[in-house]
């Protein structure tokens, strides 16, 4: 059984960061990174948000990430409380610009940037289980069919919105929507689009975003809540198609693509851990807590909590008390701060007074205490 001083549980961004910033201030540790992913399939999360290319550069691999195709996008548009869009620009923004990503690409960029700081990477690693003791703790791992025994003095959750690790070990994630996406994936027809904002237009059911990626690709997704979407049957094609028909400017944006062919769901619930840290371990990204997509934070926030998870392992590797404690407290922060703001964005929409899905958004706490309810694809 191989022995670790740092086990990561998934390798996206807040895992690879972690695994950085721990290796630039601990040359000597021995870190692993276990992804489950070996498809190269697209997935979503397409944008990094203004600010994050600074974060990028403080791991050490801004240059190496951006040189593949990168799109940078200079504002985005919304049709929020209107029909008519309204445009943000980040030409004088002092955070930078946006840029649009191939996110398989990008992510095993990342991995590949890990690699060449002598961190060890497995492809294809998924957690099992978990048991703790005294010097750490003994992980089971599936790799590729095989099970394989570990062990890690340290274990970093970055397993995404499933918080595989954190869950088993008996933190709770607190739900606070039902929110899913279906989205395609689409080639626009000239092989380029001129127009490269990322386009948010509200409709009756939810929120459409549209966005330029590299090699003439554009993605375009639905946002509504889990029980809307199998009301309507919208995690098929057609249905899908029937509710892109009801957003006129995502709609003339598809138009300019091949037709879809192909359409993806995936979870994207905003909860918050109750515990996102504990005994030799710790949570970061969105298995510490993950945000609605509105936010545009997915992979800023991913970098940032990964980072900042490195240092409360520092902190518990060289003996120092509080680390854990902090990281709660600022992790539970956020996430107040977040849900305010997403509650005041929400309600910047009224035209669909009767729709559920507003409703919801409108309501004082919604679904704080409401049970999960579950989709197709969801963990």
């Amino acid at each position: 059984m191989s022995h670790h001083d740092v086990v990561i549980l998934g390798g996206g961004p807040a895992g690879t960061a972690l695994a950085l910033e721990l290796k630039r201030h601990a040359p000597d540790l021995k870190i692993l990174i276990a992804e489950a992913a070996i498809a190269t399939d697209w997935r979503i999360g397409e944008t990094l948000a203004p600010g994050a290319v600074q974060l990028l550069n403080g791991l050490g691999c801004r240059d190496h990430i951006l040189r593949d195709g990168a799109i940078e996008g200079v504002r985005s548009q919304a049709a929020w409380g209107s029909d008519r869009p309204h445009a943000h620009d980040f030409m004088f923004s002092t955070r930078g610009s946006a840029w649009h990503l191939d996110r398989t690409s990008f992510d095993e960029a990342l991995r590949a940037a890990a690699e060449a700081a002598g961190i060890e990477v497995w492809r294809g690693a998924r957690f099992l289980s978990a048991v703790a003791e005294a010097a750490g703790w003994q992980l089971s791992l599936d790799c590729q069919g095989r099970r394989v025994e570990i062990g890690a003095r340290f274990v970093a959750d970055a397993t995404g919105r499933s918080a595989r690790f954190a869950t088993s070990q008996g933190s709770r994630r607190r739900f606070a929507d039902r929110l899913v996406g279906v989205a395609a994936l689409v080639r626009l027809r000239d092989g380029a689009i001129r127009d490269h904002a990322t386009l948010v237009e509200a409709c009756e059911n939810g929120w459409w975003y549209s966005t330029a990626l590299p090699d003439g690709l554009m993605v375009l997704a639905w946002m509504s809540d889990s029980d809307i979407v199998h009301h309507h049957s919208s995690a098929r094609l057609g249905p899908w198609l029937a509710q892109l028909r009801a957003a006129p400017l995502t709609a003339a944006r598809a138009a300019t693509a091949n037709s879809a062919e192909r359409i993806f769901t995936w979870p994207a619930r905003s909860h918050c851990l109750d515990h996102v840290s504990g005994r030799n371990w710790v949570a970061v990204g969105d298995a510490a807590s993950s945000w609605d997509p509105l936010s545009s934070a997915g992979i800023m926030k991913a970098l940032r909590t990964g980072k900042l998870g490195a240092f409360v392992l520092l902190d518990a590797i060289r003996g120092v008390d509080g680390g854990g404690a902090k990281y709660r407290r600022l992790i539970e922060a956020e996430y107040r701060h977040y849900r305010r703001d997403r509650r005041t964005v929400y309600r910047m929409e009224r035209r669909w007074s009767g729709s559920a899905f507003w409703q919801r958004r409108h309501a004082a706490e919604p679904f704080d205490r409401e049970p999960a309810v579950h989709f197709a694809g969801e963990p």
